[in-house]
């Protein structure tokens, strides 16, 4: 009898987000995504700036060249963190990419020590390349989750 109470009370405890799969983010970011947000931190190996194409190329030009005015405006580089893959259920994301692939998106935070961006990045193609970037300045964590 006792055990049976005790697997009641055990079972009735478990909220049904922890019996829940592990969510997207817990997943981590998809195979390419990181290494094109470290080419656009400039951590990436040298003529890395030629996995981006296209759309995400024009995205990419400021940010994957040296320029000493906007890495002193910007500050060190104090944290590049995965958030979660976009999707399209998510109105933010919708609104943010447009005309972009919003379900084959990651989305990382970058914070440097005097601005913050978050940044939409596609998985490779087949051939490798980024299709598809989003740079939004300054990050404002409220704005979107």
């Amino acid at each position: 009898m006792n055990r049976i109470l005790i697997l009641a009370l055990t079972t009735s405890m478990l909220s049904p987000s922890a019996m829940a799969e592990p969510g997207p983010a817990a997943l981590g970011p998809r195979p390419g995504t990181v290494e094109a947000m470290q080419c656009l931190t400039r951590q990436g190996p040298a003529k890395c700036e030629r996995v981006f194409q296209g759309q995400a190329q024009f995205a990419a030009k400021d940010w994957v060249f040296p320029d000493q005015d906007r890495d002193f405006k910007r500050g060190a580089l104090v944290s590049s963190t995965f958030r979660r893959p976009a999707t399209n259920s998510n109105g933010c994301d919708a609104m943010t990419l447009g005309h972009l692939p919003t379900k084959e998106m990651d989305i990382f935070d970058i914070k440097f020590a005097h601005a913050g961006y978050r940044v939409y990045v596609s998985v490779p193609d087949a051939d490798g390349k980024i299709p598809a970037l989003a740079i939004l300045p300054p990050f404002d964590p409220s704005r979107c989750r």
